[in-house]
């Protein structure tokens, strides 16, 4: 096959101001951590962390300092009512992405929601209709769709290069056990929100159009009744 292609540049929507795309953050918790971390190797004239908002405002303080951020909040509130942000990527727990999804996009904000959009389809039917009546961006953090080879691997299974795809194996082995919020039914944990929607995603996109006749689950539960 042929090399991958470059990252396409940025596109320049229709009535958008000169400048880079002011980022707010929230939640100061790891994963936020991580994406700051990847946002800051993209030129800062395309992309700025301008604003940081944890419920806890010395949490929110520590990350603005760690990261150059010029503005830290003490609440989602504040963060939601910022004039001078183009998009917020939220990085809270599981179960709080409904509530704090909706308080920004009833606000009119854009929003890059980590994964998974919600924990139940009605949650992210809601967001997703809050999204179109407010007219606003919302998108799913799956990063991986991003990634040059899994463009390249996409374009050519629609070339039909690999035949008609049947069956996708594939396999993802983390150490899980140090982490408490997969076990816990209240985070919102268990592995198939956490890791196993990489590889359902993927099913989806590469195994034909439109949803599956029929979905069928089968593994271990933990003994607080996650997966």
């Amino acid at each position: 096959p042929e090399p991958c292609s470059p990252p396409e540049p940025p596109k320049t929507q229709p009535g958008a101001l000169p400048g880079p795309t002011r980022w707010g953050i929230c939640s100061a918790g790891a994963i936020s951590h991580d994406f700051v971390v990847a946002l800051k190797t993209l030129p800062p004239s395309e992309h700025t962390v301008a604003a940081v908002a944890a419920r806890d405002l010395g949490r929110a303080q520590d990350f603005a300092r760690r990261f150059g951020i010029p503005r830290a909040y003490g609440s989602y509130e504040e963060l939601a009512e910022d004039p001078d942000l183009d998009v917020v990527y939220v990085g809270v727990v599981n179960p709080a992405h409904l509530p704090t999804g909706l308080l920004f996009l009833r606000r009119g904000r854009a929003v890059l929601m980590e994964k998974p959009m919600g924990l139940r389809a009605h949650e992210v039917a809601q967001l997703v209709g809050m999204a179109r009546e407010r007219g606003v961006f919302l998108m799913e953090g799956f990063w991986t769709r991003f990634f040059p080879a899994w463009r390249r691997l996409r374009a050519l299974v629609a070339e039909g290069a690999l035949g008609s795809p049947l069956v996708l194996r594939g396999a993802l082995g983390f150490a899980l056990r140090g982490v408490p919020r997969l076990r816990e039914p209240g985070l919102g944990g268990g592995v198939l929100l956490d890791l196993g929607c990489y590889g359902l995603q993927m099913a989806l996109a590469l195994l034909g159009s439109g949803a599956p006749p029929s979905l069928r689950a089968h593994g271990v539960l933990h003994e607080t009744g996650t997966d």
